[in-house]
């Protein structure tokens, strides 16, 4: 996204919001920055605490959008958590407990089995011990 206005590149779309993701131009907005507004002096506050004209922020940066105040954070979420909560057979679908992969062995049988391969070991070890020794 540009600039919202074209009229007056380098000005945020809600001047009354004091911060705003900008990203860097030559970055095609692949790394959001939040950078602040101040209205009185119509300037850009950036991270280091220098100020930016709005000339020059147009120059360098592109407009992605206002950052959300926490209220509207919450909002959204609540809102993206009710679109993505199932409802009728397929909330009663995704309640029900998923049945195990084909080759999924359940623990208790895996412990059975390392149990008598490990008891089969040492009757075979003790036997040949036995052996050895009566050599």
């Amino acid at each position: 996204m540009t600039w919202p206005n074209p009229a007056r590149p380098g000005e945020p779309a809600d001047a009354n919001r004091p911060w705003h993701w900008v990203a860097r131009a030559d970055d095609g907005g692949a790394a959001p920055l939040p950078i602040g507004w101040n209205g009185a002096l119509r300037a850009w506050m950036v991270w280091d605490g220098s100020q930016i004209s709005a000339a020059e922020a147009a120059q360098r940066f592109t407009y992605l959008g206002p950052c959300l105040t926490p209220e509207e954070t919450r909002a959204a979420m609540a809102a993206q958590a009710t679109a993505a909560e199932p409802r009728g057979l397929a909330a009663l679908a995704a309640s029900a407990e998923p049945p195990p992969p084909p080759a999924m062995i359940y623990r208790k049988d895996a412990v059975r089995m390392h149990l008598m391969i490990f008891a089969g070991t040492l009757v075979a070890t003790l036997f040949l011990a036995e052996k050895v020794v009566r050599w």
